[in-house]
């Protein structure tokens, strides 16, 4: 473990003579944590924001399972927002040599400007308000699209080999997980019941997510 000095997570007061707008934390979801460069000493935390608030000067901080900072950044000192609307990729100082597969851990998200306190999200977790794919130049093809009986998958333009397909229903439960090599392949409806379910693929470092209806 590299030694780096982290900031801790500060509640900063501000006097201003225009008070931005609060922050509605369930509208918030951290997509994925990745990509450690070990030699930059940086991960990146991708952060979805379905409010309608603009987020000012954003202060993210990661830490591991036991409560232990692994990474923090704040902000403040120079002007970088998140839109609302927007996935933002944050590119922060880390300690850590690697994100484990499985990893868990807690993602806090706050604005400075925000009278509240900060929004505190177990990871992993899954967007379930605003659902909102990761801008990438790949993607994949679901259909027929409401379905019945079967979900066709088209992974032919993700370049990655292996993918993890995951299928949530709306309550951000689990319902089907399948690894494949595949391009292409179906997945039966099982004892699904008819609804609004999201099928989440994992290649990579990218995370992608499409909405599906169940007749």
């Amino acid at each position: 473990m590299k030694k780096l000095l982290l900031l801790s997570i500060t509640i900063i007061a501000f006097t201003f003579t225009s008070k931005a707008q609060n922050m509605t934390c369930a509208d918030f979801c951290v997509l994925s944590i990745n990509n450690v460069d070990t030699i930059n000493n940086t991960l990146d935390v991708t952060i979805y924001n379905g409010d309608s608030v603009f987020v000012n000067y954003p202060i993210v901080v990661v830490t591991n399972s036991i409560g232990d900072t692994i990474a923090n950044i704040n902000n403040l000192f120079y002007f970088f927002g998140h839109l609302a609307g927007d996935t933002l990729l944050h590119t922060i100082p880390t300690t850590a040599d690697s994100i484990p597969t499985g990893f868990t851990g807690t993602v806090y998200y706050d604005d400075p400007m925000d009278s509240l306190a900060p929004c505190a999200y177990s990871y992993p977790m899954v967007c379930t308000v605003g659902i909102n794919e990761i801008a990438s130049e790949t993607t994949f093809n679901l259909y027929p699209n409401p379905a019945s009986t079967t979900i066709n998958i088209d992974l032919s333009e993700l370049k990655n080999s292996t993918a993890t397909i995951n299928i949530y229903d709306v309550t951000g439960k689990i319902v089907k997980t399948i690894s494949t090599t595949e391009k292409t392949l179906s997945i039966d409806r099982g004892d699904l019941r008819s609804g609004i379910y999201f099928v989440q693929v994992i290649v990579a470092d990218k995370v992608l997510t499409k909405k599906i209806v169940l007749e």
